[in-house]
């Protein structure tokens, strides 16, 4: 067993606090000890059970205190590393065990003291039981406040049971990661009055932020117009690439509602971009001292903002990058858009649409089918055989960009070619 972990169930920062505690107890009861202040006690009941107790011999005093000592450091271990409800075990273990040991011991003509032991044992389980339920419910306060904008409440309950799941500072683990934006948000805002447009913005960000809580999703923040979220923390979610995008999609299906009735009120329509990206990242409390914010940083973060910037450029509500892809695979329809080098980057990556559901696979077999051998004829620079496709694509497919922009670049590589050498990667040169 790792080391680390067997010392952090020993001596872990609740064991140090509730061993202070102790400690005061042992001094107390030692006093007690050594002025005999628990005598009379003990000696009631050895006339209880005893027909002769002049005949039976008394341990040397300082056995006490250092029996107390060892019996302190046992139970604050115990105590602090069982549920609560088996520690109730504990005081009636101690009585029959204290009774036994007194009962064994006049065998060699010597009364163990019995009250000592059993009355610091009982003082020290209540002391640590007591603390520990203030203090884990002064903890379970603690998260509430953090997480009640984040996390829904179901899922809140959840990480204020085991606090231990949020780790103050970071933390390196898979997650994916969520960003979304409005489409035209500035000619948006300056067709309407400050009044409607935050209205409106309320409403949308309730919608889309309902959906991500309630798939176990963590909103991180507001961004203007855009929403960052992620999956997979602080409770652990082997599923979160699948959690993502089927949140992903039902926030399309919502926002389709929502148009619907802001229609009705002569009201503007919105449209959305989305990205997704599966990736290690760090996450944790970040921040200042006095004041941190629970939220991911790393590359794969970088990427799937910049995964959503990309769907203005192709067309497309819902891009992911091949890892959320290859997650997801069996429960979604995907097609690939195209292989790309992101602002700033420059190992190409490829990325994919987001259809549908893998359900409604009938609906998407023509569409992914055609991309596919579009794309393979744009790759292997055939751009005569790659525009027809595309142009038959596009008199199908719903994504008016992606099939028109792809017969335009056909157009443009048949006049001037890229070169034996080219790789098929499209350098972004737009966020």
């Amino acid at each position: 067993m790792d080391k680390k972990f067997i010392y952090q169930r020993i001596w872990n920062k609740k064991i140090k606090r509730n061993a202070v505690v102790s400690g005061g107890l042992w001094l107390t009861f030692s006093i007690l000890i050594l002025f005999s202040w628990l005598n009379a006690w003990q000696s009631w009941f050895n006339g209880i059970f005893l027909s002769d107790v002049s005949a039976i011999g008394q341990a040397p005093f300082w056995w006490g205190p250092i029996i107390l000592f060892f019996e302190g450091i046992c139970l604050v271990i115990l105590i602090n590393n069982i549920k609560p409800a088996f520690s109730l075990i504990i005081p009636f273990a101690l009585l029959a065990g204290y009774f036994g040991a007194w009962r064994i011991s006049l065998k060699f003509g010597l009364a163990l003291d019995l009250f000592s032991p059993f009355f610091f044992g009982m003082s020290v389980y209540l002391v640590n039981i007591i603390y520990n339920f203030l203090a884990f419910d002064a903890e379970r306060k603690k998260v509430r406040r953090a997480f009640e904008f984040y996390l829904a409440p179901e899922y809140i309950e959840q990480v204020a049971d085991d606090p231990d799941k949020l780790k103050l500072g970071g933390e390196e683990k898979e997650l994916t990661i969520f960003f979304s934006d409005i489409r035209s948000f500035s000619s948006l805002a300056e067709k309407m009055p400050p009044g409607e447009l935050v209205l409106l913005l309320n409403e949308y960000f309730t919608a889309m932020t309902d959906i991500i809580m309630q798939s176990g999703g963590v909103v991180d923040k507001y961004i203007g117009d855009a929403i960052m979220a992620f999956w997979g923390a602080p409770l652990e979610n082997k599923n979160h690439a699948q959690s993502a995008v089927g949140a992903s999609l039902a926030m399309a299906k919502k926002l389709i509602e929502l148009n619907r009735e802001w229609q009705k009120k002569h009201l503007p329509e919105i449209k959305i971009g989305m990205g997704l990206n599966t990736s290690p990242v760090v996450v944790g409390n970040i921040g200042s001292q006095r004041r941190f914010n629970y939220t991911v940083m790393g590359d794969g973060v970088n990427l799937a903002s910049r995964l959503e910037g990309l769907t203005k450029y192709y067309g497309a509500g819902l891009i992911v990058s091949e890892n959320t892809r290859q997650k997801t695979e069996t429960d979604f329809c995907f097609r690939l858009l195209d292989q790309v080098a992101v602002k700033g980057k420059q190992e190409p990556i490829k990325i994919f649409e987001v259809l549908g559901e893998r359900k409604e696979l009938v609906n998407f077999e023509k569409i992914i089918k055609l991309s596919e051998q579009a794309l393979s004829f744009y790759f292997a620079q055939k751009w005569t055989e790659a525009k027809q496709l595309f142009e038959v694509l596009s008199k199908i497919d719903k994504n008016e960009f992606f099939a028109k922009m792809f017969m335009k670049r056909c157009l443009e590589f048949s006049k001037t070619p890229p070169g034996d050498d080219w790789n098929g990667v499209w350098q972004m040169k737009d966020k």
